[in-house]
């Protein structure tokens, strides 16, 4: 079973026992510390299974599977350090230090993987590595106020500014990804048809879909330049 598969299962079941308690609670009006326990472990492993959901869906495409597979495990250890820490509550100031920052740093790779998802044409590449940046430096940022306590309010204002660049940039992804339609439908990819040619080819260095053309093509991904060249067309049905 794939992993996007077994965290589809995992958000099903703790969404179902999370509403199945929280109603038997209501109902029976005895709500007490260990069902509160178990309602925080499932709403856990819910946000761990939306966690590795995102990563899931990256990892099916053809890219590169660093980024999903690290955000897949840091879905994971975060959620097995907060149930540890829900069920048998360690006082060391250390352990929640240290989980609060694994689950900052997952969150920010759940989001850096979805934001991969979008296909962007060349002139909108540079967006893809700025929204990256800003996705880490805003997580190391809350990391680091996490260990250090901030003495004044330069820590507070510059996670405010790059909270706020990461918004506007998470906002503007899907509207290149849009953007970037009209180029790979306006790059020649309306003649492949004529040709009898597939619409879009693979990229040999990452694997990614980029629209067909005989002239050079950029991927858009990974940056491979490379020229498709039909040396004898084949007969068609």
């Amino acid at each position: 079973m794939s992993p996007k598969k077994v965290a589809l299962w995992f958000l099903i079941v703790s969404v179902a026992l999370s509403a199945a308690l929280g109603i038997l609670a209501i109902l029976t009006g005895n709500f007490g510390d260990f069902e509160m326990r178990i309602i925080l472990t499932t709403l856990t492993i819910s946000a761990a299974s939306i966690g590795a959901l995102a990563a899931g869906a990256l990892l099916e495409g053809r890219g590169h599977k660093e980024l999903p597979l690290l955000g897949i495990a840091l879905s994971v250890v975060a959620a097995l350090l907060i149930i540890t820490g829900i069920w048998f509550e360690p006082h060391s100031e250390h352990y929640w230090k240290f989980t609060a920052s694994t689950g900052v740093l997952a969150a920010a790779t759940t989001h850096a993987c979805l934001l991969s998802l979008a296909k962007l044409a060349p002139r909108f590449a540079w967006a893809r590595l700025v929204t990256m940046t800003a996705v880490y430096t805003l997580a190391v940022l809350i990391v680091m106020t996490i260990y250090f306590e901030p003495t004044g309010d330069l820590g507070f204002r510059l996670i405010g500014t790059v909270s706020i660049i990461v918004a506007a940039l998470t906002i503007m992804t899907p509207i290149f990804h849009r953007l970037s339609r009209d180029d790979f439908s306006s790059g020649g990819a309306s003649e492949t048809p004529a040709r009898g040619l597939w619409a879009t080819v693979t990229c040999p260095q990452c694997g990614a879909n980029q629209p067909n053309s005989l002239t050079e093509t950029t991927c858009d991904r990974c940056g491979c330049r490379f020229v498709i060249k039909i040396v004898a067309e084949g007969g068609h049905p």
